[in-house]
């Protein structure tokens, strides 16, 4: 599996990404091939998207904003704008600058808002309907360089509990199976395994991170070449999980339920 990143210029607020993509993919002779998959910084996604929020133009602000900005320490209009994008909130670290949010179907920190290389007081918010405009990418560039297989990731980062760092997320995919699913394959002892599920297209991401750059390298677009995934126009699984189902709400919830009936 090879992977190579492409460089692009600075992209700006409505800019037309998708043209820019495809445009410094042919100045640099390259192409995209049959089995490959293109990975895209969420980033880029939304700032071309306009997705661009300055705090100065932030005018309201709620007493739930106001309470949970001096709990965390943060900008009281940064916790606005936070609220508004989360589908749920599910605390926060007091003193830490950060709030665990349910944004659609995953978890993400500060509900996947962005102060970095956005400008001064300037928040980048997520991509506006992230699984229509990836099919809608995937379709072009198909065309565009007349392929049939080809996969395509739009990318995020995220904190593991009790592991420091972040590892890269697909918070949208297309073109392939993202989850491989092992329940019943036999093990090294031809015993069934009754609960791995691979997350392919997470896996995928974590490996571009490494090449993957909004900074001054300006690569926010990688390459994948030789991945041996499924490719599929309807993928059978998807990423998201039920909170019912997820080991961690599941022991989470109950750990501070029994932290509750203690106190």
């Amino acid at each position: 599996m090879n992977l190579f990143s492409i460089k692009l210029p600075l992209i700006k607020k409505n800019d037309p990404l998708l043209e820019i993509i495809i445009k410094n993919i042919k100045d640099k002779r390259k192409t995209l091939k049959e089995g490959d998959i293109i990975v895209i910084s969420e980033k880029v996604i939304a700032t071309s998207q306009g997705r661009i929020i300055n705090l100065n133009e932030v005018i309201h602000v709620s007493e739930e904003a106001k309470r949970m900005a001096e709990e965390y320490d943060m900008d009281e209009r940064f916790v606005e704008i936070i609220l508004q994008e989360a589908t749920m909130i599910l605390g926060g670290l007091p003193g830490g600058h950060v709030i665990l949010a349910k944004v659609n179907d995953f978890l993400i920190a500060n509900a996947g808002i962005d102060q970095s290389n956005a400008g001064p007081d300037n928040l980048v918010l997520l991509p506006k309907d992230p699984e229509k405009v990836i099919h809608e990418y995937r379709n072009t560039l198909k065309m565009e360089f007349n392929i049939k297989d080809l996969g395509i990731i739009f990318a995020d980062s995220r904190v593991q509990p009790l592991r420091k760092g972040t590892i890269g997320i697909a918070i949208a995919t297309a073109g392939f199976e993202p989850i491989e699913d092992l329940r019943g394959h036999p093990d090294l002892y031809n015993r069934p395994m009754q609960i791995t599920m691979r997350a392919i297209a997470d896996d995928l991401t974590s490996a571009a991170q490494f090449l993957l750059n909004e900074a001054d390298q300006q690569t926010p677009v990688v390459i994948i070449r030789g991945a041996k995934v499924e490719f599929t126009e309807s993928p059978e699984l998807t990423t998201e999980m039920p909170a019912e189902e997820c080991l961690y709400m599941n022991i989470f919830s109950r750990y501070l339920l029994k932290k509750k009936e203690e106190n």
